[in-house]
């Protein structure tokens, strides 16, 4: 038996999804994301980059700020830039300067996941 009827289940990721597209995106170099658990996407102008889930104690500050702006090098985020920015510093301010994001809190892990993969099924984004 489930843990509720489907289409409570569904309704719930629609308005998540539907909630993370209403938000305005922010310059990673501007961001402040809450230390929560959440969904996100990385946006390049208007063209969704990248979607991803952050889970665990330090949430979406540190998979935002951390992972992706100040990450090694095969993170999908540096691995793009790297040709143009080899240099891991300029590398840096750009993406601080040119990608945005926006995300969304949740805290029920397994709805983490699904909206995450419902984002990527309709963008497709390219990293």
């Amino acid at each position: 038996m489930s843990k509720m009827p489907i289409d409570d289940a569904l309704q719930l990721v629609r308005q998540d999804v539907s909630a993370l597209l209403a938000v305005p995106p922010v310059l990673l170099g501007a961001a402040k994301p809450p230390n929560t658990n959440g969904v996100y996407m990385l946006l390049v102008g208007e063209t969704v980059k990248y979607v991803g889930e952050a889970k665990g104690s330090k949430g979406l500050k540190d998979r935002l700020l951390s992972k992706h702006i100040s990450g090694d090098d095969s993170h999908a985020i540096q691995r793009a830039f790297s040709t143009e920015f080899p240099d891991r510093t300029l590398r840096r301010d750009h993406i601080k300067q040119t990608v945005s994001a926006r995300w969304i809190a949740i805290e029920d892990d397994s709805r983490i996941s699904a909206v995450e993969q419902v984002l990527i099924w309709l963008y497709d984004p390219e990293w």
